[in-house]
Formats: structure tokens, sequence, C-alpha cells
């Protein structure tokens, strides 16, 4: 069972993209991948912003819609084209000078399992494979691209103490 004090350790919120931040499709364009990201998953990320948590996007796809999107959010960190997550994780930690328990990361498929093994607070999508739920520490009730992200960061800032005031100035 998750305790308090893992969440309330957390420094860093890390998202895979595709099935989490996404529903997982993927559309062919003329130029690039099509993919549909949701409003209240962006806009609660910049909420853990506000709140003081550093927010990085960790995918094994590159995309011109990640890049983009990332950069309209004011991301902190993007790394695509990841084939070891894990290795991955260890340079995100050392460049931030980070322990994996102060990292959480929410994800959707097998790949995702060294990670979420390692990290503070693991968090899978309500559409993950089963074989995340040996090592995530809650499921969300959206689904991948429906609003998971949302759900799992105002979980982080409830169980941090600091969701009251990052919804202070919308209940003015």
């Amino acid at each position: 069972m998750i305790s308090n004090e893992n969440f309330r350790r957390i420094k860093l919120v890390i998202c895979d993209i595709d099935g989490v931040l996404t529903d997982g499709r993927v559309g062919y364009g003329a130029d690039d991948f099509i993919k549909f990201f949701h409003y209240r998953d962006g806009h609660w990320l910049k909420l853990a912003m506000r709140a003081g948590l550093e927010v990085g996007w960790l995918s094994g796809r590159k995309s011109r819609a990640n890049e983009e999107r990332a950069w309209e959010l004011g991301i902190t960190f993007l790394k695509e084209n990841v084939t070891d997550k894990q290795a991955a994780f260890d340079e995100i930690l050392a460049e931030r000078r980070l322990d994996a328990t102060e990292c959480f990361y929410i994800g959707d498929d097998v790949i995702d399992l060294p990670v979420m093994r390692r990290c503070g607070v693991a968090v899978a999508v309500a559409d993950a494979v089963p074989e995340l739920d040996e090592v995530a520490d809650f499921r969300t009730r959206a689904e991948g691209g429906h609003g998971a992200v949302c759900e799992a960061v105002r979980r982080l800032l409830l169980e941090q103490g600091k969701l009251d005031s990052v919804l202070e100035r919308y209940r003015r």
C-alpha cells in the first residue's frame, strides 16, 4: 500500500506519451503523425508546475506533435526515441540530482515497467496492460488520452497538500 510519505517526496512528474497523454492510436498524415492530447491533462500538468513540481515526458517515439505540445505547455524536458527507458530514467535522475523515489511516473505498457518498478509513485492508466499491476501503486479510472494524467496529477497534488492552493485562483 502506498503511503502519503511516498507522495510527499515527489519532485518530478514523468509521463509516457503514447497511450498516456494520447489514446495510443497513431494516425499518419502527409508530414508527421497525427496525435490528440487531452486538454485537461495539459492544464493539470501546468498546475503541477505551478505547485513547484518539475514535469517531463519520456517516449519511445519521436514526433513533431510531441515537441509542439511540450513546448506549448512549458514541459521541462522531452526525451524521445527512447528504447531503454531505464537508462533514460537514470540520465534524468543524474541530471537533476534526484533519487528515483522522488519521481511520479505514469505509464501504460511493458516498456514502462523498469521505471515504474523504481520510482516513488507508479501510476498505470485505466487501459494499461495488466502486467503493470505488479508495479503500479494505483490505476486511474480514466483511460490514456482521456484525462488519466489529470486524474493522477490531481491525486498527487491532493496527497501533497497542494491542491487547494493551486485551485485558489479559480475559486475567487
